[in-house]
């Protein structure tokens, strides 16, 4: 069910230390970091100026305020992660995050950090802003800044295409399980060993005006995954047009381990625009935070009785409850509910929300005068690449950071603002543990590369059909029938062309490897790695509902999938035997 891209002719060829794939708050953290270090580091993104971190309007979460502590924000985090968060890793998140605003602010961060913003899920006013609602983009200015003064390449306007892989020799102190022949214990006991696959590299693409690509070849001993978001998979969105599952997707078709990809986030209010597919505008957590309240279409409070702390539920109960109410009204519905701003005042909204206000106004909503319409859109993709927080995953050489990794922060259910946060931390961990490892010469080359194997690809012209059933089957509730339905919408995805009436057929002939086809591609994947997830989890748990198992398993444990390039085996494994995992580290 994963496609392979089509086959492509390297034309040019770059060599660096490190390649970190993707231009966001983790991607330029584990950038920057490396580089301190020394090493030679290329950035590859496919826009670096876009991604998702200057959209993030709430902010960064970080016990700073008086009386709050790291405690009490783990314990948030792990509440709203439904049981399957790792309570080591959120402790350490929770400790590291006001370092991480200091490390922001260092960099010249313009960040609010006195008077703190409540957001859904926590018990605590600790959300850090600028700009009100405009954190993401001021975080990202200081990054890229700091990023375009530093000894980092950056290659712009080029994509990820897959990895490159090979087999390699190394002593081997802290993975000898992942080796074929480990160490006495067989636990990462000091060893030379020979390894399976060890990531060596990254097939690219250089992309020209109208799509086309031109391929080339980067070698490098680390690559780095911190291009995550996948809400393109979808018919509605809060992500940008470029979020397209590129990281899960490269990494699945190498073969490397992913863990809980059915987890994806809703965010319970992003703009209504009738007719409206792809990205639409956010309205900010905050906004309910400081007094906005969710309504029907009748006017009445929507989580008055259906959670302790009502509008400020975490986003997985808001957004659940916002789609039974909205699937429960008449046919000619018109698919939204509202959200009620107006006691704010002018002056709250206008000074205190601009963004939100300047969006809802460019579509002829006043927030001042009128409420807002907003439904539940794919926001944030709580599974990923299985990884530690530093990034380490179970292909040596393979790091993942940000959006694109499952670290065991997130759990079943992300808490509103940990989001960059985490990128920060985890994007400078994996930096430093890379700058370690190789300048310690811990780190392992592959002798030869292999090129990837190449594949039908998927046609661009099935995205909106795609789109259209993940929404339906795979959204914010799901049912084993409307799975099924997925599945076989997937299955006819392969080169796919559309015919009337939204079937999905093969294709004949081949498709040009161009942008259009490598997005469509990895959202295919993404879709697939969804669709493989949520059909093993009979269960609703967080982010993840089914209609026909509308109850929470007492036992938690994690769905792992990996590609084999037959298939996709999919596993559960014990939420405690995986913190007892310590194949990569958890820390």
């Amino acid at each position: 069910m994963i496609r392979a891209l089509p086959a492509v002719r390297p034309r040019w060829r770059r060599d660096a230390d490190v390649v970190v794939v993707g231009s966001g708050a983790a991607g330029i953290a584990a950038a920057l970091t490396a580089a301190a270090r020394g090493l030679q580091v290329l950035m590859v993104t496919k826009e670096l100026n876009g991604g998702a971190t200057p959209l993030a309007q709430g902010g960064l979460a970080a016990a700073i305020g008086p009386g709050d502590t790291a405690a009490a924000h783990a314990e948030d985090t792990l509440v709203a992660g439904a049981g399957l968060c790792e309570p080591e890793v959120v402790s350490a998140l929770a400790v590291a995050a006001p370092g991480a605003i200091g490390w922001l602010a260092a960099l010249g961060a313009r960040l609010e950090q006195r008077t703190l913003r409540l957001e859904g899920g926590h018990s605590r006013n600790r959300i850090v802003h600028s700009g009100d609602d405009a954190t993401g983009a001021e975080v990202h200015r200081a990054l890229r800044e700091a990023l375009l003064a530093s000894r980092v390449e950056v290659l712009d306007r080029t994509v990820a295409l897959d990895l490159l892989l090979g087999e390699a020799w190394g002593w081997d102190e802290a993975r000898g399980r992942w080796g074929e022949e480990c160490g006495a214990d067989g636990w990462g006991g000091a060893a030379w060993s020979r390894h399976g696959d060890v990531v060596g590299g990254l097939l690219a693409a250089t992309a020209e005006p109208g799509g086309a690509l031109e391929a080339g070849v980067i070698t490098a001993r680390s690559v780095v995954l911190a291009a995550g978001g996948l809400g393109q998979a979808y018919a509605t969105t809060s992500n940008p047009p470029g979020a397209t599952g590129d990281a899960i997707a490269i990494a699945a078709r190498a073969g490397a381990e992913l863990r809980d990809p059915e987890f994806v986030q809703f965010h319970p209010t992003v703009l209504w625009l009738a007719g409206a597919t792809g990205q639409c505008p956010l309205v900010t957590e905050a906004l309910r935070g400081a007094g906005a309240v969710l309504r029907d279409l009748a006017g009445r409070p929507l989580m008055a009785g259906h959670h302790p702390r009502g509008d400020l539920a975490p986003r997985d109960v808001v957004a659940a409850r916002m789609h039974e109410v909205i699937a429960s009204g008449p046919r000619d519905s018109v698919g939204h509910l509202w959200l009620d701003a107006t006691a704010l005042g002018r002056s709250v909204l206008e000074e205190g929300f601009p963004t939100v206000t300047a969006a809802c106004r460019k579509h002829g909503i006043d927030p001042v005068a009128e409420m807002i319409p907003v439904a539940p859109g794919a926001h944030y993709s709580c599974g990923g690449v299985r990884a530690a927080l530093d990034g380490r995953t179970s292909l040596p050489g393979l790091y993942a950071v940000g959006e694109a990794a499952s670290t065991g922060v997130q759990g079943a259910n992300r808490l509103a603002s940990n989001s960059v946060t985490e990128a920060v931390i985890a994007g400078r961990r994996a930096g430093e543990v890379i700058g370690s490892e190789l300048s310690g010469g811990s780190g392992r080359a592959a002798s030869v590369l292999r090129m990837p194997a190449a594949g039908g690809g998927v046609c661009p012209g099935a995205r909106p059909v795609l789109a259209a059933a993940m929404s339906r089957y795979a959204g914010v509730l799901r049912d084993r029938e409307g799975l099924e339905r997925l599945g076989r919408v997937l299955e006819g995805g392969r080169g796919a062309r559309v015919e009337s009436g939204g079937a999905v057929r093969d294709r004949d002939g081949g498709l040009d490897l161009d942008l259009p086809t490598v997005e469509a591609t990895n959202l295919h994947a993404a879709s697939a790695l969804i669709a493989a997830g949520a059909a093993r989890r009979v269960e609703s748990r967080g982010c993840h509902r089914r209609r026909d198992a509308t109850g929470t398993a007492a036992r938690a444990w994690h769905t792992l999938v990996r590609w084999d390039g037959r298939r996709l085996r999919v596993t559960e494994q014990d939420q405690r035997a995986d913190r007892a995992d310590c194949a990569f580290g958890l820390l």
